[in-house]
């Protein structure tokens, strides 16, 4: 049995700009050129809510000219629609499926590709342990041992569920073999609990992204989730601080932290 506490995320997919056609799009409309029209520079994300945000009012070349004034007086005027035009994607793994149940209830401004039960076979599997059962002083030992006992029981009846299906599953009902594996595998998959681990790739827009980690980093989110969304935070924060600076993560006397946005629901 594999069990797992530390989850990973791996931040593989950010924005970029055609510069070239930035450049065709000013010239046509008369406009001034890129240094004088696109004050972000050549940062990517902040050029592209830039752009897309003074296309609205035609404001190329006018204006607030320090790009950090203009993209925190876009999250304090709450324009949060400029921000869906940059996106960023991260890979995830060591998640429990519980946290993914929650994970893919965040709809708007998300994609979403996760680890198929029907395709991949889960009988070298692992679980997830909760956070609340990884206590350094050993406080919960004896939860921790329930949970085990009951994640064994699932492995061992996963396991020989698909050995039982392999034996009575009549072959002939199948035109390939890949379509009756995926038939007992979605069978045996029914005793695997929500803390068997997952893996995901997940891509969001910057709106999204803020949304998620202000309901997620909360005090009242999952402990698990929350740290997922802490993860990507300080991810975010290195790869996009104008977009994400204003979150503040702070200590709960659990143990536990929370992330709370100066610019609240943008």
């Amino acid at each position: 049995m594999k069990y797992s506490s530390n989850p990973n995320v791996y931040l593989v997919s950010r924005p970029s700009v055609d510069w070239e056609q930035i450049a065709a799009f000013l010239s046509d409309e008369d406009l001034p050129p890129i240094p004088a029209s696109i004050r972000a520079g050549a940062d990517d994300a902040n050029a592209i809510i830039e752009t897309s945000a003074r296309l609205c009012y035609m404001s190329f070349g006018r204006g607030r000219r320090d790009i950090e004034d203009f993209i925190y007086n876009l999250l304090s005027s709450k324009d949060g629609s400029v921000f869906e035009h940059v996106n960023y994607g991260f890979v995830i793994t060591g998640v429990s499926r519980s946290l993914t149940h929650e994970l893919v209830r965040h709809r708007a401004g998300f994609a979403y590709s996760q680890r198929s039960q029907r395709y991949v076979d889960e009988t070298e599997g692992s679980f997830v342990l909760p956070p609340a059962l990884v206590m350094e002083n050993g406080a919960a030992d004896d939860a921790k041992e329930v949970l085990q006992d009951a994640l064994e029981s699932a492995a061992d009846s996963y396991v020989k569920l698909v050995k039982e299906l392999e034996e009575v599953l009549p072959r002939e009902r199948f035109s390939h073999n890949t379509d009756r594996r995926k038939a007992i595998r979605q069978a045996a998959r029914a005793v695997l609990p929500n803390a068997t681990e997952t893996k995901i790739f997940v891509t969001g827009n910057v709106r999204a992204w803020r949304h998620f980690i202000e309901m997620r980093g909360a005090s009242f989110a999952d402990w698990e989730i929350r740290s997922i969304a802490l993860q990507i935070l300080e991810l975010l924060q290195k790869e996009a601080p104008l977009m994400f600076g204003d979150f503040e993560v702070s200590d709960l006397g659990d143990g536990t932290q929370v992330a709370t946005p100066r610019y609240s629901k943008v």
